[in-house]
């Protein structure tokens, strides 16, 4: 049997608006770092980049698998906001009755 459990809507609306704030954030500075990565490696030829350019490639997956787990988790609050509110207004229908 499932145990009953509370979800205040209101903070949950909250959260997703943040995440989606913060992942807007994440999308803008990763493109900034990116473009500065562009430059710098256009006139970088010496041992440490072969060093270093390893390194910001397994940067760069981290960040695109971090980026997609954002999204996805966005997604999953989005669509529990959603029900909520379905059941809310389900819950004000029937109480006006």
């Amino acid at each position: 049997m499932a145990a009953q459990t509370t979800f205040d809507l209101d903070d949950a609306k909250d959260l997703l608006k943040q995440l989606e704030n913060f992942h807007e954030a994440m999308k803008q500075d990763w493109s900034r770092v990116e473009n500065q990565w562009a430059n710098l490696r256009s006139c970088w030829h010496d041992d440490q980049y072969q060093t270093f350019e390893p390194l910001y490639e397994k940067l760069t997956t981290t960040h695109k698998d971090s980026q997609k787990e954002s999204e996805e988790f966005i997604s999953f609050m989005r669509e529990q906001v959603r029900i909520a509110e379905e059941r809310r207004a389900k819950l004000g229908a029937l109480k006006g009755l």
